[in-house]
């Protein structure tokens, strides 16, 4: 249930039942139980004597004979004194009797006494019958417009307004009431006449424009509190009227003379012009207020509008012409064509409402008028029954007839319970079936391999199946969720709009949803303080959307998606058997969509496969693995990545000169992404060991320029460089890579570790390289040996790194075999063997000067 409308629907019952009850209670009584009859004529005192001064045309006065200016004398042989209170009680003693009894007039008329039978007849008060059939269709369309949007000001201002006009219809009593009632429709009368008027300007002033003047507090105290003055004085008056026997009396009991006097003829004529002008003040702001608005909007109030202005005309001739014509028995009997217009305001109001969406009653309209329907036939039904039975039976002792009343009120609750059980699956599906729609989704086949799929396919079915007014699947990210836009209208009626932002979900949620399988959450803001925990913005932003449940689905133990649920069935609430229904639902798909992720993740970690084998044969390419025979020379070299990829780079490549140009680099990570940049790096190494004239130090400061554009803010390059030509003289550059070692011998001085200072390449922020040269010959049988550090911080079970010693040892113990490839493999073998933790990419080039 909507939380506005849960807050606010012990008042709308209360109100719409004794607004419903006073107006027709009311109705009753003064059309049946206390009518008055009449003898369609009137009275005045002149000269000393009642004289007939109006009969209505085509009357029972007329029929019986009666003229204008016969003087009344008796009546069914009784006298009347010709005053005040003689008139009056000879109009109560016509009042009190029976519709069609036949009073006898006795009158005056040429000096001579007549006699003339008139027969009294019981009209129905058209006045009253408008009034209430206006109020009867106003509160009706209110009541749709405040369920539909309890949230909305104004919408509840228009049902407060609609309400007050049923009870205003009801706010008449006829002559023949007893004083209680006359006391309570004075009551009433003065609650309608302190609340329309201000209601009326209010509620124009907020719809369809909001003025600033609606949050005036002073201009509305004054309003409210000067129609709230005005009706207390008018029900003074009318108490003292109703005490007084009809005629106003001062306790002395004399008529009201001087001040007095003078002050109720003011106090009668001021209601007048006050009400006009709150009439013609709404109108003013409605008029004001349509213009103001979108033309969509415009064009459907225009005709509400019209509507609006002709009844405000019309009241006012109906004021102009009571003042002037208001003593005219035939202008009293026929006021009521002045309120046979009222109910086109309401009506003018539901077309708008009904044809341009002024407020989104639609989706209440076929349940509640199919229960009031349903309601109204069956109460009339029993009660018809009950009259005719009676009208058959009426030698039935009261006591059975209670019994018997009792009786049959059994079969009326059953058939009510039947009838409204039946509209209820209008719009509510078996649950079977709403069953077995939700979980075909889920059953499907060949949706258990695609999670788009199945997520298209279970939104298909949950839409089918609960026809709910909000329906919304969204991924579940670092445990929060996108709300998607929305707007809204707030409490004064303004538009809000929400965009896009995050909801978070709560650890202690997601875990009893994975310990308990509590998948399915209430929104309301009883169910979900966690949302409010996380603002007001997102509380109304949720409000908003109109989402009512929160489903959750887990992949395994992973939340993967949520399904936002708004109200379904024209607003009817998800009952315990939907939630589990749902709860069977988000288990079933969690299950599917876990064999989808896995199907998904064995696709892409082959396709991954794949494509690292495919990059793994262009590395290998583009690395130097197979020289062509060196005169003088022997070279060993062999690059082992850790993974299918690395990012150690060896190259080897005879320059235009005729020298040789050997590089073992480093870029630092590992992976696909360093094979790329150990890629570009080779290119770039290809283009520069073609050109003659560029020195060692020259292609340095080339590559540190261009990798610096290539690389991240992170990456970097360490290169060793070594150039040597036929004779065995070489040039030695490094780029922050551990230094290249020179073999000699086995013992241990006769092996060297050869470190020029230089900075890695690509580093940011640029700066000066200092690049060092080393320039010296290589002796016959020496060894040069270049490496990563792939292989001297290998690491063993107890944390201990393998080392440049190391390394130096093994390579002195295997210099006497005299085979640089032999050497090349033994190396990798042991460092294999030592290694346990950090594997790193390996990469070993050695280059063996052979004895002339």
């Amino acid at each position: 249930m909507n939380p506005y409308l849960k807050r606010i629907r012990w008042r709308l019952l209360w109100i719409s039942f004794a607004c419903l009850t006073l107006a027709l209670g009311s109705f009753g009584l003064n059309q049946w139980v206390y009518a008055a009859s009449d003898d369609q004529c009137s009275w005045i005192l002149e000269n000393g004597k009642i004289v007939i001064r109006e009969i209505l045309p085509d009357g029972v006065a007329e029929e019986a004979g009666l003229l204008e200016g016969d003087e009344l004398v008796k009546i069914q042989g009784r006298a009347f004194e010709p005053t005040v209170e003689g008139t009056l009680k000879a109009q109560r003693f016509i009042n009190a009797k029976s519709q069609g009894t036949i009073l006898i007039y006795t009158v005056k008329r040429q000096d001579r006494q007549i006699l003339l039978p008139l027969r009294l007849v019981k009209p129905l008060d058209l006045e009253q019958l408008a009034l209430l059939l206006n109020g009867i269709l106003a509160w009706a369309i209110s009541l749709l417009v405040v369920l539909s949007a309890p949230e909305r000001k104004t919408s509840r201002h228009f049902f407060y307004l609609a309400a007050t006009a049923l009870l205003m219809s009801g706010a008449t009593v006829g002559l023949n009431a007893p004083m209680a009632m006359r006391i309570a429709v004075n009551i009433m009368a003065s609650l309608t006449a302190a609340l329309l008027p201000p209601l009326w300007i209010h509620f124009f002033l907020r719809f369809p424009h909001p003025f600033r003047l609606r949050k005036n507090r002073r201009f509305l105290q004054a309003v409210y509190g000067t129609f709230a003055l005005m009706a207390v004085l008018q029900f003074l008056v009318r108490l003292w009227v109703t005490l007084s026997d009809g005629a106003l009396r001062t306790p002395s009991g004399a008529p009201p003379e001087g001040v007095l006097k003078a002050a109720l003829n003011v106090f009668g004529f001021l209601p007048i012009p006050l009400y006009a002008g709150a009439a013609l003040a709404g109108l003013g702001f409605f008029l004001a207020g349509t213009f103001q608005v979108p033309e969509r909007r415009r064009r459907a109030l225009l005709p509400s509008l019209i509507v609006a202005a002709v009844l405000c005309l019309d009241l006012l001739a109906w004021t102009v012409l009571r003042a002037r014509y208001g003593g005219s028995l035939l202008f009293r009997r026929q006021v009521f064509i002045f309120m046979l217009p009222a109910p086109l305001l309401p009506l003018s109001f539901a077309f708008a409402i009904f044809r341009h969406g002024l407020f989104e009653v639609r989706k209440v309209l076929l349940r509640w008028v199919s229960y009031m329907a349903i309601l109204a036939l069956t109460v009339a039904g029993y009660l018809g029954g009950l009259a005719w039975a009676f009208s058959h039976l009426s030698s039935i002792p009261p006591g059975w007839a209670g019994a018997l009343i009792g009786l049959l009120a059994l079969p009326l609750g059953w058939t009510l319970r039947r009838l409204l059980r039946g509209i209820r699956r209008r719009f509510r599906r078996d649950f079977s079936s709403t069953r077995e729609i939700a979980l075909s989704a889920v059953r499907e086949p060949r949706k258990r391999f695609s999670e788009e799929a199945l997520l298209k396919s279970l939104r298909r079915a949950l839409d089918e199946a609960f026809q709910p007014q909000f329906l919304d699947v969204l991924p579940i990210e670092s445990r929060q969720l996108l709300l998607p836009a929305a707007e809204a209208t707030d409490r004064d009626d303004r538009r809000v709009h929400f965009p896009p932002q995050p909801l978070r979900l709560p650890p202690g949620l997601l875990r009893l949803a994975r310990e308990n399988r509590e998948l399915v959450l209430g929104l309301g803001s009883e169910e979900a303080d966690w949302i409010r925990e996380q603002g007001e913005g997102i509380r109304a932003h949720v409000d908003a959307l109109g989402a009512q449940l929160l489903l959750l689905i887990l992949a395994g133990d992973h939340p993967h998606s949520a399904v936002l649920l708004g109200g379904k069935y024209a607003e009817l609430n998800y009952g315990r058997e939907d939630r589990e229904l749902l709860r069977e639902v988000a288990l079933t798909a969690g299950q599917v969509l876990e064999t989808a992720v896995m199907h998904q993740r064995l696709l892409a970690q082959e396709r991954l496969s794949q494509e690292l084998e495919t990059a793994r044969r262009i590395q290998e390419g583009l690395i130097t693995s197979h020289l062509p025979p060196i005169p003088g020379f022997q070279v060993a070299l062999r690059l082992e990545p850790a993974l299918e990829t690395g990012g150690d780079l060896l190259f080897v490549k005879r320059r235009p000169s005729g020298n040789w140009l050997a590089a073992v680099g480093d870029i630092c990570g590992k992976g696909l992404a360093a094979a790329l940049y150990m890629a570009q790096a080779t290119a770039l190494l290809e283009q520069a060991a073609q050109r003659e004239d560029q020195s060692l130090e020259e292609m340095l400061g080339c590559l540190d320029h261009t990798l610096r554009q290539l690389l991240g803010q992170r990456g970097f390059l360490t290169l060793v460089l070594l150039e040597w030509d036929e004779q065995g003289r070489y040039r030695l550059a490094r780029a922050g890579h551990p230094g290249a070692l020179m073999l000699q011998g086995v013992s241990e001085d006769c092996s060297t570790e050869m470190t020029p200072h230089g900075r890695g390449l690509g580093l940011r922020p640029a700066g000066p390289g200092d690049w060092e040269v080393v320039e010296g010959i290589l002796p016959p049988k020496g060894w040069m040996v270049l490496y990563s550090d792939g292989l001297s911080e290998a690491m063993n079970h107890e944390g201990e790194l393998y080392g440049v010693a190391r390394l130096c040892n093994q390579l002195r113990r295997l210099w006497g075999t005299g085979s640089p490839r032999a050497a090349c493999e033994a190396v990798f073998q042991d460092v294999a063997a030592f290694d346990t933790q950090n594997r790193d990419d390996r990469t070993l080039f050695i280059l063996g000067r052979e004895h002339p």
